[in-house]
This record gives C-alpha cells, sequence and structure tokens, in this order.
C-alpha cells in the first residue's frame, strides 16, 4: 500500500471519529461555564421563527459590539439565534447587554474550529473532505443577577431543524439606540440636570465630525417635574456610527467627568423597540 494511500485512510479514520453522532459523546466538560457537560434536555427537535446574526448586522468598536438587529422583547418567550458572525457567546449571556429584557434564549453556533482543523488537514495531505455538519448549541437563562448556562455539541446527523425569519419592526414602534431619562428638577433634583445644556453642543459637534445628522430624536414627558425621557433612533446612520454615537454619548452623559475615574466594561448594545405614544401627557414629541 503507497504511503500516499496511507495518509488519505488514516484521516479519514480521524476524521469519522470526530463526525460521531452521539450527543454524549460529543460534550466536553471543562470549568468554562459555556463548556458544561449536559444531557441537554432544553434542546428541541425544532426551531421556528430563529433570528440570524450575520456579519453584515455587527460592528466593533474596541471590545464593544453593536448587533444591529431590532427585535420585540418578550421576558416571558424564548428566543433562538444562529450565530454567523465573530462574537464571543460569552459576551451575549451577560445581563444587561445583549437584548437584556431576554430571560431564556439558545444560541446556535458553527463549530468554526472544527471545520477549519478539517480544512487544515485536508490541505495538508492533499485531499478534499466534506466534514459533518458541527454545531454547538448554548441554552441561556437570566434569572435576576444570576446566569445559567448548557451547552451541547452535536456533529453528523441528529441537528434540529432550523426555520430562519427576520424580524419585522411593527408600525407602532420606534427603534431606539440611546435613551436618556431624566428625574425631577427639585425634590431631589436629579443631577443630570446639570449637564442638560451639553446636548446641543455635542450633537452638533458629532454630526460635523462623523459628516451625519442626527434627527428623529423623541422626548416623552414622563412627570410633572420636569421628569423626561429622550430616545435616539439614528436613522441614516451606519451600524458603526451608531456605535460610535452610542459609546461617546455614554461618556458625555456622565456627570463631573473631571473628578471621576470611570472605566466601561466591554459591551454588546443591541437596539430597542418603544412604543410610540401619541396622545395624552406622556405623548412623544420630535425634538
Amino acid at each position: 500500500m503507497s504511503s500516499h494511500l496511507l495518509c488519505i485512510l488514516v484521516l479519514i479514520s480521524l476524521l469519522a471519529k470526530a463526525c460521531d453522532s452521539s450527543k454524549e459523546s460529543q460534550q466536553s466538560a471543562g470549568n468554562d461555564p459555556l463548556d458544561m457537560p449536559s444531557t441537554a434536555p432544553w434542546l428541541k427537535d425544532q426551531y421556528n421563527n430563529v433570528v440570524e446574526i450575520e456579519t453584515k448586522h455587527v460592528t466593533r468598536l474596541g471590545e464593544n459590539i453593536l448587533i444591529d438587529i431590532p427585535l420585540t422583547e418578550h421576558p416571558d418567550s424564548s428566543y433562538t439565534f444562529v450565530l454567523n458572525a465573530a462574537v464571543p457567546v460569552a459576551e451575549l449571556v451577560k445581563i444587561g447587554g445583549f437584548y437584556p429584557a431576554l430571560r431564556e434564549f439558545t444560541v446556535i453556533v458553527p463549530d468554526w474550529e472544527f471545520y477549519e482543523k478539517v480544512a487544515a488537514d485536508a490541505t495538508k495531505n492533499g485531499i478534499t473532505l466534506e466534514p459533518a455538519t458541527t454545531n454547538l448549541y448554548y441554552h441561556i437563562l437570566r434569572e435576576e443577577d444570576n446566569v445559567k448556562v448548557d451547552s451541547i455539541r452535536i456533529s453528523g446527523d441528529g441537528h434540529p431543524k432550523i426555520e430562519l425569519q427576520k424580524p419585522v419592526v411593527p408600525k407602532d414602534m420606534l427603534v431606539v439606540y440611546r435613551t436618556e431619562s431624566y428625574g425631577s428638577v427639585c425634590c431631589p433634583k436629579d443631577p443630570h440636570w446639570a449637564i442638560v445644556d451639553e446636548d446641543p453642543a455635542f450633537i452638533k459637534a458629532f454630526e460635523q465630525r462623523n459628516h451625519v445628522q442626527i434627527s428623529d430624536t423623541y422626548r416623552q414627558n414622563n412627570g410633572k417635574e420636569g421628569e423626561h425621557t429622550i430616545f435616539y433612533t439614528l436613522p441614516r446612520l451606519t451600524t458603526e456610527q451608531r456605535l460610535n454615537f452610542i459609546l461617546e454619548k455614554r461618556s458625555q452623559w456622565i456627570v463631573n467627568k473631571a473628578t471621576k475615574d470611570i472605566t466601561f466594561q466591554p459591551q454588546v448594545f443591541t437596539p430597542q423597540l418603544v412604543p410610540v405614544v401619541k396622545t395624552g401627557f406622556t405623548k412623544m414629541t420630535k425634538l
């Protein structure tokens, strides 16, 4: 038997072992909460209305990420995402970042490391191989300040069926990228009233620096002592410009910045859908 044929047979044998469809044999145990052994009782045979996160939806500035997909968040519903972009799953599970109202969701991620290894081995040996479909399935459950993560790896047969759906923004909703709420002007006075006059100058400087227009910004009254909320919808900005605005505005909105040493933790941002209020005291008005 030639050495070349022997290499091919060995490689095929290794690939067959890697593609074992037994769910238990595909699990890897460790201390990483995203890599726990599991019998996966939460895994479904079929997932409907799955949201696909692609590279075109994602931008990154430093370690901060914006996933620019407006999504109606029902806290009591379970959501499923297919992650086809370079976003660490560990960043999605954190409370307060990725669709913060969601309590339970599943993330399906192609095992890119496995695919790259198969491709590298095939190239090294001068052959072409079609790797078995291999995905990592993560189930995330947020409970107040606690997050539970379970996972399983499936290669070959036995994958759930997936039906993708593009999220639709209802006509009575605003897509909001930044929300700022002011409390009372007295009794006690909200400290943010001390910097309210900074907003026009900040907006003008951002527009000039980035050659954009910050438009379709809304104000909503919340109380009789000046309480109100500002909603920034940022239409016609690119995803990168939106993330840049979010990060710069977050820093600008700190009271007494000169006296504080603040370090922001990396965060995944997502847009929020806010119901439009057209009448009454809390009516939204465009600024």
